[in-house]
């Protein structure tokens, strides 16, 4: 009894899939990879896109500043264009696997660099940007 390539190759598939979903990468890594994500999204200008990413406190925290998620992501990516502003993830500096992560990055405009830290929280099977760090602190970047 023989194997044809297809089958080898649907049998290696099947196999591949499972060790990837089974044997991936460790939670800080598959974290690294949604906030790179997350990045490249705000790099390309699909800033609407994030919306998503934001959790519920930090949603409410927008909406009692007076303004709506959606129309925040619109200004912000208004000013990246203007700026020319690029982002990169620059380091981890706090993971609790399924509950916390707090992330630094850095965006890059004509002016220079500036690194500011965003509060990541475990929220409905995601990573979603927190309003505020654990220890209570206050997320309050200042303005580009």
């Amino acid at each position: 009894m023989g194997f044809s390539k297809a089958s080898l190759w649907g049998g290696g598939l099947i196999l591949g899939t499972i060790c990837l979903l089974g044997c991936g990468p460790d939670p800080r890594s598959r974290f690294i990879v949604e906030v790179e994500a997350m990045v490249q999204k705000a790099n390309e200008g699909k800033h609407g896109e994030l919306e998503s990413a934001l959790s519920k406190p930090l949603v409410e925290k927008i909406r009692s500043e007076g303004w709506e998620p959606k129309a925040a992501l619109v200004v912000v990516a208004r000013k990246d264009r203007e700026q020319l502003a690029s982002y990169r993830l620059s380091d981890v500096s706090r993971f609790e696997a399924k509950e916390y992560a707090e992330v630094e990055v850095m965006r890059t405009t004509g002016e220079g660099e500036k690194r500011f830290t965003v509060p990541f929280f475990w929220e409905d099977g995601k990573w979603k940007a927190g309003a505020a760090y654990r220890d209570g602190r206050a997320w309050e970047a200042e303005d580009f």
